[in-house]
């Protein structure tokens, strides 16, 4: 009986250890399940931007017809049609692309195509006053008719320069315009730069970027002499609208490392359109970082706006100016720079006078 009794109780002594071994852990939480990868950051370019007071615009590889909003008197003083007549052209509006000077940080890459550098970086206060005049020229272009698209959405978004001439490649626009202006200049300063340069002793150089087995000339001559004619014109709307000398001039970026050096824009090297680069002398005061006042931004928004449609005008008639697009700018650019408004970053420290 004795003997028995041993035995089972080495039978549940072993059964317990089996049990001990099988069931380790039972007590434990469920195994923590890995973080989720970061997620990748949101690219910044945006090929079809809202523009302030705008309704957004779908964003489309190639942007469609935008309708004109207002009619659009004629200028010929051999008709006198019914100031609001509807134009019955079935032709597109052209596309206008207008480019913002400036990212909102540093960056820096190698363009595949030409082996040149694509270097940009933040310029205040340029960077705010340079994206409220091109984001209300593109709402009074749009409001005339045309269709308009903004290299970039924000203020400091960061878009690189061959990112920018591609949106107005793939678009196949009628004409791009940059938007720079200068707070190490008096505003005496006021230029357009085109594709094709200017004279010297009669004749036509290179425009070019780089050097070596990197440097690239811009040779397509009907996109250059479109350019400066272009350049030409929106010249003469700016000296009217600003009320200063404005120049067709040659630009420079010889010794301004790490930019490459050369005489053309980036931007207009890699575009297949004709495009105009513009400069504005800012400097106020002395000072190098007090924003311009709404009526200095205002009238260099009118004479981009001006220019532009006398550089392209639209296929049915063009604008009789001051179109509606021109008579909405200072409305728009107040609102551009009121803080608090959904759409504005300009820090209080750039805020215009007059805003």
């Amino acid at each position: 009986m004795a003997a028995r009794r041993r035995a089972a109780r080495r039978r549940a002594a072993l059964l317990a250890l089996v049990l001990t071994a099988l069931l380790p852990g039972c007590g434990s939480a469920e195994p923590v399940a890995r973080p989720q990868l970061p997620t990748p950051p949101q690219t910044v370019f945006s090929p079809e931007p809202t523009t302030p007071g705008a309704s957004p615009t779908p964003s489309l590889p190639t942007p469609v017809p935008t309708p004109a909003l207002t009619p659009v008197d004629t200028a010929s003083p051999s008709a006198s049609p019914s100031p609001t007549a509807t134009p019955t052209s079935t032709a597109p509006a052209p596309l206008i692309v207008i480019d913002p000077g400036h990212s909102g940080r540093s960056i820096r890459s190698t363009d595949r195509a030409t082996g040149l550098r694509d270097v940009d970086y933040p310029n205040y206060p340029e960077i705010y006053e340079t994206f409220d005049v091109s984001a209300c020229v593109g709402e009074g272009l749009r409001t005339d008719g045309y269709r308009v698209t903004l290299t970039k959405r924000r203020a400091l978004d960061s878009v690189g320069l061959a990112a920018r001439a591609k949106v107005a490649n793939d678009g196949r626009a009628a004409l791009a315009v940059s938007v720079h202006d200068d707070h190490s200049q008096g505003p005496g300063f006021q230029a357009t730069y085109s594709q094709r340069g200017v004279t010297h002793d009669g004749k036509y150089h290179a425009m070019y970027r780089g050097t070596g087995g990197s440097r690239t000339v811009f040779s397509d001559a009907a996109v250059a002499k479109a350019s400066e004619q272009a350049a030409a014109t929106i010249a003469r709307a700016r000296s009217d609208a600003q009320g200063r000398k404005v120049s067709a001039r040659e630009n420079s970026f010889t010794g301004r490392a790490p930019l490459e050096p050369g005489n053309l824009a980036i931007v207009q090297l890699l575009a297949k359109v004709p495009w105009v680069y513009n400069e504005a002398g800012a400097k106020v005061g002395g000072s190098t970082t007090r924003a311009m006042s709404i009526a200095t931004e205002e009238a260099y928004a009118k004479g981009l706006l001006v220019g532009i449609e006398a550089a392209v005008p639209l296929p049915a008639r063009p604008v009789t100016q001051p179109g509606a697009g021109a008579k909405g700018l200072r409305r728009c650019l107040v609102t551009a720079a009121t803080p608090g408004d959904g759409r504005a970053t300009r820090p209080a420290r750039y805020a215009p006078a007059g805003s």
